[in-house]
């Protein structure tokens, strides 16, 4: 509560200031993208608080979206800023609809603090990955960006920039916290608290280059109400009947556990030739999300007003799936199945290529194409809805087609 009020004090702040000032510069950005898919149990979404998804004949335009940002520059050294996005949730409330709601005070050329919801500095394109504009993908690769759900930081940072003869430093230490949901089958939805954010980051800026680095972490602040009551049901299975019944309460006493995310990218572009890489290891105290790995490399071109790219994109896990009871009844075949749905819910294991195109129309307008062919040696996963699913009937190949038209103005 004490987080949402300083974020809504921002925006308040940002917006009486503008309006007594007369000086409120207004940005937008929209995105108009429809997604088709030849799946028929792998519901394709790019991000895992998206409640809509692809299948085969069903197309989805659930990362279409539309923004606004406001800044206003109150002196030299305070500028405060505020942005709302729309686009397709489970859930509209006014704590996920404001994006961003800050005070930057720059101290010094070389130093500047803000205070308010920021974005949360996990990855490269952490600033901008709402605005399809600004970046070359028809989506961000979903095996990095949808991971985390979490896209902003209730909190505070401050950033030191040091000037080389031909670069340019960047450290930045934050913290606070934040709140975002995931989206699952059978309309589940979980508000997922993480509290007690702390993180650096580093980054060295070139004219072509961009080097940088994160190690973020933090702890879970709550659990959801079906965690509770798995719980409470694990709780009266004998051991002889469950063996690994421990173990289980222990990965879904999710709330306190630490999480660890590191990350490291890079991105070189002389207006030519594209080479963007970022590679993430998570860890935590709780085997619901254990050692997971995730990368993507991309390489390309441009040529004329467009540019080309071709992306390899990965995420795998090593959780293990729990030998389950030794017996079998109904009552005992549907906890099982309950437990498996949240502690194998990052169970991930899969690949895809992905072939994109985009062609700038105007300086303000560009449209893209993505194909992507994907390989899941696992299914659930995270990363999609599911429907038709059996452990022995499940798409392991599929290939799913992004067209958008992309909007700054």
């Amino acid at each position: 509560m004490r987080s949402k009020f300083v974020m809504f004090l921002s925006l308040l702040w940002s917006l009486s200031l503008s309006v007594q000032a007369g000086e409120l510069k207004v940005d937008g950005f929209a995105t108009l993208d429809i997604n088709i898919s030849n799946s028929q149990t792998a519901g394709i979404r790019h991000v895992i608080s998206q409640p809509d998804a692809s299948y085969l004949g069903e197309p989805s335009f659930a990362n279409s979206s539309i923004g606004l940002q406001l800044d206003w520059q109150s002196s030299s050294q305070l500028q405060l800023v505020a942005q709302t996005v729309l686009k397709e949730r489970k859930e509209y409330k006014l704590d996920y609809l404001i994006q961003m709601a800050f005070a930057r005070y720059t101290l010094t050329p070389n130093w500047q603090f803000r205070i308010g919801r920021t974005g949360l500095d996990l990855y490269m394109m952490t600033e901008y990955r709402d605005i399809g504009f600004a970046f070359n993908y028809g989506h961000p690769p979903t095996e990095f960006y949808a991971v985390v759900p979490h896209q902003n930081l209730d909190g505070i940072d401050a950033t030191y920039t040091y000037p080389l003869e031909q670069s340019v430093l960047t450290y930045k230490v934050f913290a606070g916290r934040s709140n975002a949901p995931i989206v699952s089958d059978d309309d589940f939805i979980w508000d997922v608290e993480l509290e007690s954010i702390y993180g650096i980051s580093l980054s060295m800026q070139t004219q072509n280059w961009l080097l940088r680095s994160n190690y973020t972490i933090t702890r879970a602040g709550n659990t959801n109400e079906q965690q509770g009551q798995l719980l409470s049901a694990l709780q009266l299975i004998p051991d002889n009947i469950w063996p690994t019944r421990q173990a289980l309460i222990n990965s879904l006493q999710i709330k306190g556990k630490r999480f660890n995310y590191f990350t490291v990218g890079a991105m070189y572009d002389d207006s030519q030739w594209i080479i963007q890489s970022e590679l993430a290891f998570i860890d935590s105290d709780s085997e619901v999300l254990n050692h997971l790995k995730a990368g993507y490399v991309s390489a390309g071109a441009h040529i004329g007003e467009d540019t080309w790219l071709l992306t390899l994109s990965a995420a795998t896990s090593n959780n293990r799936v729990d030998p389950g009871p030794l017996l079998s009844s109904a009552q005992l075949d549907a906890l099982y199945q309950g437990v498996i749905r949240h502690t194998n819910f990052y169970l991930i294991d899969q690949q895809t290529w992905s072939l994109s195109w985009r062609r700038d129309l105007t300086s303000t307008l560009a449209v893209k194409i993505q194909l992507d062919h994907t390989q899941a040696d696992h299914l659930p996963s995270a990363f999609y809805l599911h429907k038709d699913l059996s452990s022995s009937n499940y798409d392991k190949y599929f290939q799913s087609l992004g067209l958008s038209l992309n909007w700054v103005f």
